[in-house]
């Protein structure tokens, strides 16, 4: 109950569209909610889009789903509290960041893969300092394509009917080995081919991601244990580490990190937009992500999303899409901030 009267009075201090639910209900808006025709009384269940399993398993955590409101896809990310769950709306601002961070990453992208070309003219002279600068170089390219990418993620999937096992099972082979020699790494897939139409280049980039983090945070010897499970006609991968978990302050901006205002903090935890990679990701392929705490401590994810076989998939792209790191090493790329320098010895 403390929780409830906590959260009402700082519910119209919160921007962006909010509210609380409990028993299935909408029981309290904020501002910006109503402004949205959302109101007390009004059954949530209605606005559900996607993860309407998810939330009615009721786990711990933050729960991010998508809801339709007025005719209009937002993503939603819930809160689960004790006595009702506090449920917050993506703000139109976050298109606007986005396209704006695609622009500037369009005037950065060409000096940084020529600043690319001249290091790998200088590995034979300087291993070691051109080891470091390939890192570092890896390292801003991983963060213009991010901020190039999250704009087209939000408007555009490119479907390929796939098997997800295989995919993945390729993809966790290839972290096993990249990650560093006190990190073990494992992943338990169903061990038989399941089809689903799925964008490959956006299902890889939601996993490095996941990956990036808990490598970031892992204490020497940590573990990382991912499982895909079959349940019905959805899929689930579960991504668990031993690491040190997420620090309080940061949970309920766990998305949205991007929008913070400038300050001296824990650098690993960065812009936040692989997050919000993650989270796109997750809509776009009609699931969730859950982020909660590990029973011994660490982080889990959980990434849901419906098996689709058809062609009726309603997100496409152009058939033709150039390689987003421009032909390096994807893995290598995604995981720079948390590999040592003598990966990059060579790209």
């Amino acid at each position: 109950m403390e929780d409830l009267k906590n959260t009402v009075p700082l519910l119209d201090q919160i921007s962006q569209p909010g509210f609380l639910v409990k028993n299935h209900q909408i029981i309290q808006v904020n501002q910006s909610a109503s402004a949205m025709l959302l109101c007390p009384g009004q059954d949530f269940d209605a606005l559900l889009c996607t993860g309407r399993e998810e939330y009615e398993d009721g786990t711990a955590g933050q729960l991010c789903l998508t809801l339709m409101i007025g005719g209009r896809e937002h993503g939603a990310a819930i809160l689960r509290m004790e006595d009702a769950d506090l449920v917050l709306l993506d703000s139109l601002q976050d298109q606007e960041e986005f396209r704006s961070m695609a622009l500037v990453s369009m005037e950065l992208r060409m000096p940084l893969m020529q600043a690319i070309n001249s290091a790998r003219q200088l590995e034979a002279e300087a291993a070691p300092a051109a080891a470091k600068m390939n890192q570092s170089l890896m390292q801003l390219l991983r963060l213009v394509s991010n901020m190039a990418d999250i704009s087209r993620y939000t408007a555009s999937a490119r479907m390929e009917l796939r098997d997800v096992d295989s995919f993945l099972t390729e993809l966790f082979e290839k972290a096993r080995t990249l990650a560093p020699g006190s990190i073990s790494v494992t992943f338990d897939g169903l061990q038989h081919p399941v089809f689903s139409r799925m964008d490959p280049e956006q299902l890889e980039r939601a996993v490095w991601n996941i990956l990036s983090n808990c490598i970031k945070f892992m204490p020497e010897g940590g573990t990382i244990a991912a499982k895909l499970v079959h349940r019905g006609n959805r899929l689930q991968l579960t991504i668990a580490d031993s690491g040190s978990g997420i620090a309080g302050h940061i949970r309920s901006t766990l998305f949205q990190r991007y929008l913070r205002q400038p300050g001296i903090e824990d650098s690993r935890y960065g812009l936040g937009l692989g997050m919000a990679i993650v989270r796109t990701v997750a809509a776009n392929h009609g699931g969730t992500v859950l982020i909660s705490g590990g029973i011994h401590g660490g982080t889990t994810v959980t990434l849901t999303f419906p098996i689709r076989q058809d062609g009726g998939s309603a997100l496409h792209s152009p058939v033709f899409r150039p390689d987003y790191t421009g032909g390096f090493d994807h893995g290598l790329v995604e995981l720079s901030d948390c590999l040592t320098s003598e990966a990059y010895q060579e790209l």
